[in-house]
């Protein structure tokens, strides 16, 4: 007579297939966990660019608001130099540049002319402050 209700691979079989679901999803749940914390780092890190960028326009918004208050009682290239900027060109129209360190490797920079009393922004940009240096490789030119 057969037994009746006996499982044609076995309990190993499927305690094998038990292990290796368990492990796979193990292995998923690592993976998901590093990528999220991954994640939360970069989004850290360029929560801190942001707010380091944002400073520095601050300063340079109040750098300029303090040149608008010294062109009204002062000579052009004196107002610059009271506001913090440096004098560029001396000539009409005089130019002046402000530079702000946002982090370690940006300089946030504004660039203003000043014509009869008044100026006008010519440049704001956020450039790199680190100086590369190219290696230069002995490359065969073919001769």
């Amino acid at each position: 007579m057969k037994k009746k209700g006996s499982a044609p691979f076995g309990a190993g079989m499927s305690s094998l297939m038990m292990v290796f679901v368990v492990l796979c999803l193990t292995v998923f749940g690592v993976l998901a966990y590093m990528t999220a914390r991954a994640d939360n780092r970069l989004t850290q890190r360029s929560a801190q660019m942001v707010q380091a960028y944002y400073a520095a326009d601050a300063k340079a918004e109040e750098a300029l608001a303090r040149l608008d208050a010294a062109l009204l009682e002062m000579p052009e290239q004196d107002a610059l130099e009271s506001a913090g900027f440096a004098v560029v060109s001396a000539e009409q129209p005089l130019t002046g540049e402000l530079e702000i360190p946002v982090d370690g490797t940006r300089v946030y920079r504004v660039q203003v002319e000043i014509t009869g009393g008044d100026y006008r922004v010519t440049a704001r940009q956020t450039e790199d402050n680190i100086v590369w240096e190219d290696e230069i490789l002995d490359v065969w030119d073919g001769q």
